[in-house]
């Protein structure tokens, strides 16, 4: 469901507030966030975060495993224990996966490469479950919610601008709906977040009703059933009835939010940045989570950050206060 999910309590008995419209940052507490590496298989280069689920146990992302290898191999972490997805029977199928649900179904895309095609998949159980695609068109998964639904793109491969936002149900037929923008996520009660022309939409894929999100054309994420997008005052948060909430003020990218709404994570001019208690200040680390739409970032109710960073090579890891 592309949701987003990060950060506990750091002082006990401190309050925490939503206000809206952070000041400056503050003093920087003499404790820092210290990156904790993700363990990844031998050999393993340019390994990244893709997503995770909503109560924050999985973690998903990808790597190339060897020097040697033409693609990415599909990885999960289950409370920080890796497992590396099913290969996917040829050495020339990249497997990328997407989101993750609080039971471990991932989704995302094989990208075949000597068929020049892309094609969405549901994995669960070690196994990949191709999901319907027309002849002659591809597709992608974009998140996926704990019911075990699925949404992503599909389109015509001589016309790959124009695609067709769809939904894979837990059970039964696809559905397609109007050509638009990127699909975001979707929420247990089956509600489509998506992006069209110059704003972003809440759709109901039971009754097809769009409610309009205004000015959600950029940068956009799902987390804990509230979008998230830039915008020129900061980062705004929208409910799923068309309610902008909150906006958490300088931020240019966002991140995720705890399910309390409380602290959010982001970035200011490509400077991880924490919103809480009501007070806005960079992330302290010696290593930082990579600002870029191919690196996926969160906060968890638990108290992390999850994220990329670079030191010789990219580094998917979790971020725990002092340690």
């Amino acid at each position: 469901m592309q949701r987003r999910r990060v950060f506990g309590l750091l002082v006990a008995g401190m309050v925490l507030a939503s206000t809206v419209g952070a000041p400056q940052a503050v003093a920087a507490d003499p404790c820092r966030w210290i990156a904790h590496d993700l363990p990844v298989p031998d050999g393993s280069i340019f390994a990244r975060t893709s997503g995770s689920s909503e109560n924050s146990r999985f973690i998903v992302g990808e790597s190339h495993i060897g020097e040697s290898t033409h693609v990415e191999s599909g990885l999960v972490w289950d409370n920080g224990e890796l497992t590396v997805m099913a290969p996917s029977g040829s050495e020339w199928i990249a497997v990328r996966p997407k989101d993750v649900n609080n039971s471990g179904v991932v989704v995302g895309r094989q990208e075949r490469l000597l068929e020049h095609r892309t094609l969405a998949f549901r994995y669960r159980d070690g196994a990949y479950e191709m999901l319907e695609t027309p002849d002659g068109h591809n597709s992608q998964a974009k998140a996926v919610n704990n019911q075990g639904d699925v949404v992503g793109e599909v389109w015509q491969t001589d016309t790959p601008g124009s695609r067709k936002p769809v939904l894979w149900p837990n059970s039964g037929p696809a559905r397609t709906f109007p050509p638009s923008g990127p699909v975001v996520g979707i929420s247990d009660d089956g509600r489509m977040v998506l992006i069209s022309g110059s704003s972003g939409f809440v759709v109901d894929v039971a009754s097809g009703q769009r409610t309009e999100l205004a000015g959600g054309k950029q940068f956009m994420v799902f987390d804990n059933d509230r979008v998230l997008h830039s915008s020129p005052a900061g980062i705004a948060e929208w409910n799923l009835d068309g309610q902008q909430v909150a906006t958490w003020e300088g931020g240019t990218w966002p991140g995720g939010r705890t399910s309390s709404g409380h602290v959010v994570f982001g970035f200011v001019d490509k400077v991880a940045t924490l919103w809480q208690w009501g007070i806005r200040y960079p992330v302290d680390s010696e290593k930082l989570p990579v600002f870029a739409t191919a690196y996926y970032t969160d906060v968890t109710d638990e108290g992390a950050l999850i994220g990329t960073y670079f030191d010789t090579d990219s580094r998917p890891a979790r971020w725990f206060w002092c340690g």
